[in-house]
């Protein structure tokens, strides 16, 4: 049986939105997926405090260590907050990674301002997920201006999928992480085909999306079972440290 890492999950009450998306939550629908650990950030942090929604994480941690990994969310406009923040998350909390987001911080990913976050976590080693539904034109920014940070393309680009697959093509330091509502035909074929497939991660956005949209992108491509192994769980271990059956 091939363990599977959501490289793109969330945790938190998304009441506003109607979603239940408690740890809890979060629990059972892996289990009903057979997703063996979800890579999740909260919610709120990205809307607001992102301290607090670090520590909601930090606490899914500590409660289930086998289920769960932990991206640490920061925003450049509170800079030495974020740094302490980043550094606090990976160091001591035993976070995996650090989480960008666009929409709520209105900041490029390529602005100076992300840059002393940009050195942080390249002396901590970890990646950085973005939130990417612009064909991937910010995270190609970022890739170039920071060619040595290991870069996670959320989305795919989202409606633009296609752009950001060729995105890829020239700049090595990105993986391309499929959850999207786009279901057309050929999604994973191309992000292999321009990623190769050591770059290509299987992520879910849950709650906002049903598991089954991007499981079954995957277990449908016309791909060979070693090469949607590596989707499933490889790629996702390798780059977060974890080992494959951890």
């Amino acid at each position: 049986m091939v363990m599977i890492i959501d490289a793109h999950a969330h945790i938190s009450q998304w009441e506003d939105l109607g979603y239940p998306g408690d740890a809890e939550s979060c629990l059972r629908a892996m289990d009903r997926y057979g997703i063996d650990v979800a890579c999740v950030s909260n919610s709120r942090s990205l809307r607001g405090d992102f301290v607090r929604g670090n520590r909601v994480v930090a606490e899914a941690l500590e409660r289930w260590p086998d289920r769960f990994r932990g991206y640490a969310v920061a925003h450049p406009l509170h800079l030495d907050l974020s740094l302490r923040e980043i550094r606090t998350c990976i160091t001591d909390l035993g976070f995996s990674g650090c989480k960008f987001h666009i929409s709520h911080t209105m900041i490029e990913y390529a602005d100076p301002r992300y840059d002393p976050l940009f050195d942080l976590v390249r002396e901590l080693e970890v990646p950085v997920l973005f939130h990417c539904f612009d064909g991937g034109e910010g995270v190609a920014r970022a890739a170039e201006r920071h060619p040595d940070v290991t870069m996670i393309a959320g989305h795919m680009g989202g409606y633009r999928w296609d752009e950001g697959a060729l995105m890829a093509v020239s700049r090595p330091n990105v993986y391309l992480e499929l959850c999207c509502s786009c279901a057309e035909r050929g999604i994973v074929e191309m992000a292999v085909e321009c990623a190769g497939p050591d770059r290509v991660l299987f992520g879910t956005d849950l709650p906002m999306l049903s598991p089954a949209t991007t499981l079954y992108k995957v277990y449908e491509a016309e791909l060979d079972d070693e090469v949607k192994q590596k989707i499933l769980c490889g790629n996702a271990a390798r780059i977060l440290g974890m080992e494959a059956g951890q």
